[in-house]
């Protein structure tokens, strides 16, 4: 039992040896039990979080969160330290609106400079389909379940 444990141990060990960190480059994501958007939410990462990354499989990465292990689609994370205060944004010589668009944000003049450039964008729709459509995570599988989805 004793060498159950130790090798156990052992083995947690060497896998956290082999993690590299990975930082959360969208503003918010959910962690998931598998690699599938549907699959049941381990939790909430945010925007500059560091990561531990265990594995990638292609569009997804296997990543340590707390005493858990679960899937972050890879478009979310970035292999590059997400810089989140000015004194370290001088160290990476980005400009404000670089790092804003790398982390997949807008800030207000990048969002103003868009509707300017694109004038007949219908970005009042864009903004009512953020706000009205909410779904929570036990209604889309309440909503799988009933069609018979991610079998």
């Amino acid at each position: 039992m004793k060498r159950c444990i130790v090798a156990a141990i052992c083995m947690l060990a060497a896998s956290q040896a082999h993690a590299e960190p990975i930082w959360v480059q969208v503003r918010q994501s959910q962690v998931r039990s598998q690699p599938k958007f549907y699959a049941q939410s381990l939790g909430p990462v945010r925007y500059g979080e560091r990561l531990e990354k265990l594995s990638e499989d292609g569009g997804w990465v296997k990543v340590q969160l707390a005493a858990k292990q679960g899937y972050l689609p890879l478009s979310a994370v970035s292999q590059d330290q997400i810089v989140l205060s000015s004194a370290e944004l001088l160290k990476v010589r980005a400009d404000s609106a670089e790092v804003v668009l790398a982390g997949k944000g807008f800030s207000k003049e990048v969002e103003q400079r868009y509707r300017s450039e694109a004038s007949g964008s219908r970005y009042d729709l864009v903004d009512y389909v953020e706000q009205s459509s909410r779904v929570s995570p036990a209604e889309v599988q309440q909503f799988m379940k009933q069609g018979g989805l991610g079998k």
